[in-house]
């Protein structure tokens, strides 16, 4: 049985499955708010749960707002965190700041148990979905090829990876923190177009496998031209 076993743990190796992702799965962060809040509030009497749950449920879903509405790269990341010091700066100043605290910490947004349970059964039905369409629509690298499988009944586009160049890219930094994802160009002469694969989560580590996989078809060859030659 181990001998049989070999063949395909080498074969795994030689290849890297990409996987792209909606946008929808960066709202985790609400779903795990909304299974949290639902468990602090369920059993409470009506509008008598701590202020801090619709708190924090609030503000996870708002930040999940801004992170899906806007790319943050590199420029935009630094303009908000400087607008972001110089506004504190400005309330600091004019001594307002005091106020502005005193309004937010006013706030009570009231949610109930059941407002929270259906929020993470809805969202977990979504990333069910979510990770189903992934196992029917994926990229897989290998030395010699690139295989696109799509479609409930599996079908499969094939390209050579001979004259293959891809590139990552990071164009959302709260995305890459969030879920460290990223975007995966493959250009080929067989495309009239680059292939775009966006929000693929552990983009650092997908990249180092193509970078392996490809490498170790540049040694074979390398190698086969060697033997041609004797």
């Amino acid at each position: 049985m181990a001998k049989s076993a070999t063949p395909t743990k080498a074969h795994n190796r030689l290849r890297v499955v990409i996987r792209p992702y909606p946008k929808v799965v960066f709202f985790y962060m609400t779903w795990i708010a909304s299974l949290i809040c639902a468990i602090a509030s369920d059993g409470g009497a009506p509008g008598q749960a701590p202020n801090w749950i619709g708190v924090t449920w609030m503000s996870a879903f708002l930040f999940n707002l801004l992170v899906i509405s806007f790319d943050f790269n590199e420029e935009r990341t630094l303009i908000v965190v400087l607008a972001a010091v110089a506004g504190i700066l400005a309330l600091l100043y004019t001594n307002v700041l005091g106020d502005v605290g005193n309004f937010v910490s006013g706030l009570q947004p009231q949610m109930n148990a059941t407002f929270y349970w259906m929020t993470f059964g809805a969202f977990t039905v979504v990333f069910l979905f979510a990770w189903l369409q992934s196992r029917f629509d994926y990229w897989v690298i290998e030395p010699n090829e690139v295989i696109h499988r799509y479609g409930v009944f599996p079908k499969m586009k094939r390209f050579s990876t001979e004259s293959l160049r891809w590139d990552k890219q990071v164009p959302d930094i709260l995305e890459r923190i969030l879920l460290a994802s990223g975007t995966i160009i493959l250009t080929t002469p067989q495309e009239q177009y680059p292939i775009v694969i966006q929000h693929v989560i552990g983009i650092g580590s997908v990249d180092d496998r193509i970078a392996a996989i490809l490498g170790v078809k540049q040694v074979v060859s390398g190698e086969s031209e060697v033997s041609g030659m004797k």
